[in-house]
């Protein structure tokens, strides 16, 4: 009690709020002298957005998943930045980065509490200390996830507020249209009963997707979304998106490097098998289809279905299906699993229950030892080919599907009065 004292007092409030504004300045400086040296990710939007002020396309459709993939509306809302110059750009689209990762964090803070669920500052640092490397690779890259996480977590806190209105849905769509994994959140709401956020949702998408049908002209929005799905759905369809590289750590991405004879990192193979492309294509889609399987039974039979605290826990598994079910998930997009790993952390501290403790402390040293500046660059490129983050990631989502099997139904006669005693959140 002492050292909790000595660490909320005022003046060592202050010392640590010193210490985070240096180290937030000192990456600021890398990443925007990386994204100008490389030329990835941030200004690859910037690009995008400068392609259509110029009235080109942003879409190379002979460069693979190499330049702009996103849909057209995302490098719209990039114009801004096109204005100013690169490193002036990098650095707004750094600070914004760093908002919208603290908007995300209290956004999520407040779902916990409206679900009721105890949310001890120990025990959410502990549980997002393996995800920090993944947060600062997107600072300092320049990436949109950190934005996705902001519209993730802003429609999961509307969701559970009292008396659901049809735009409390919106940023969910926004984010489905951005990274498509992000439309399974549509499920936990339909299936938890909150239709009119599903119409949200679908508005949120029609809106992304129509907004450059306005420009008109030659590059206008049916031009740019024909490029978009030449570029990128079609090869997606085709299985030429995936491959077996350690960044990749989808559950399908997982099977290619033990299934297909390619290697996962330099020449460094660890295929148990030598299946041809079109046997394994074969393979993933059943992984993927059996991976979403396992998700609507938990949604459709557990417990308490529509409760506050139900419907958080259906949230947060849809988030950690995000980068399970599409088959194409790059390590950078796991940051969406922050509301999964403080959900399931919070409920294991709360309960005497073992098991649940020790998978999630599992998990988080596969993340961990997944990073190269903890163990280096050889150390982590071994563990990824054998797909550390794809076994964290499944371990994390069956503990929280085991805990929200242990959720008990509120009493029928008073659905919104705080938990029973039988209740076990």
């Amino acid at each position: 009690m002492t050292v909790v004292r000595a660490v909320v007092r005022p003046e060592v409030r202050r010392v640590w709020a010193l210490a985070v504004l240096a180290a937030a300045i000192a990456i600021g400086v890398v990443a925007v002298h990386k994204q100008v040296r490389d030329g990835n990710d941030f200004p690859i939007y910037w690009n995008a957005a400068r392609d259509l002020l110029a009235g080109r396309s942003p879409y190379d459709v002979n460069s693979g998943l190499h330049g702009y993939v996103y849909l057209p509306w995302f490098a719209l809302t990039m114009v801004p930045f096109a204005l100013l110059p690169l490193p002036v750009a990098a650095t707004c689209w750094y600070v914004l980065n760093l908002v919208f990762t603290f908007f995300a964090g209290r956004a999520l803070l407040g779902s916990l509490h409206a679900a009721r669920v105890p949310a001890r500052p120990l025990v959410l640092a502990l549980a997002a200390l393996p995800l920090a490397a993944l947060f600062h690779d997107n600072l300092v890259l320049g990436q949109a996830n950190l934005f996705v996480l902001w519209l993730v977590a802003l429609g999961i806190r509307a969701a559970l507020r009292p008396g659901s209105v049809e735009h409390r849905g919106l940023p969910i769509g926004l984010a489905a249209a951005l990274k498509m994994p992000a439309a399974v959140l549509a499920l936990p709401l339909l299936f938890g009963r909150r239709a009119r956020q599903m119409l949200g949702v679908v508005i949120g998408l029609v809106i992304a997707i129509e907004l450059p049908h306005l420009e008109g002209g030659t590059n206008n929005g049916g031009h740019l979304m024909k490029q978009w799905h030449e570029k990128v759905m079609l090869p997606a369809a085709e299985g030429t998106l995936q491959g077996s590289n350690v960044i990749d750590q989808s559950p399908q991405a997982g099977l290619r490097r033990l299934l297909v004879a390619e290697p996962a990192f330099g020449d460094h193979r660890v295929n148990v098998a030598a299946l041809d492309v079109e046997s394994f294509r074969r393979v993933s889609f059943g992984a993927s289809i059996a991976i979403l399987v396992a998700y609507l039974l938990v949604w459709l039979l557990a417990p308490a279905r529509g409760s506050p605290p139900a419907l958080l826990a259906d949230l947060a598994l849809a988030c950690c299906a995000m980068v399970q079910v599409t088959g194409y998930s790059l390590k950078a997009q796991f940051v969406v699993l922050l509301l999964p790993a403080w959900l399931a952390a919070s409920l294991a501290w709360e309960r005497p229950a073992r098991a649940p403790r020790v998978l999630l402390v599992i998990a988080g040293a596969l993340f961990l030892l997944s990073q190269p500046g903890l163990v280096g660059r050889a150390a982590s490129n071994l563990l990824l080919a054998h797909s550390s983050m794809t076994l964290g990631t499944l371990l994390l989502a069956g503990t929280l599907a085991w805990q929200r099997f242990r959720l008990t139904p509120p009493p029928s006669a008073a659905p919104a009065a705080a938990p029973a005693s039988g209740t076990t959140w």
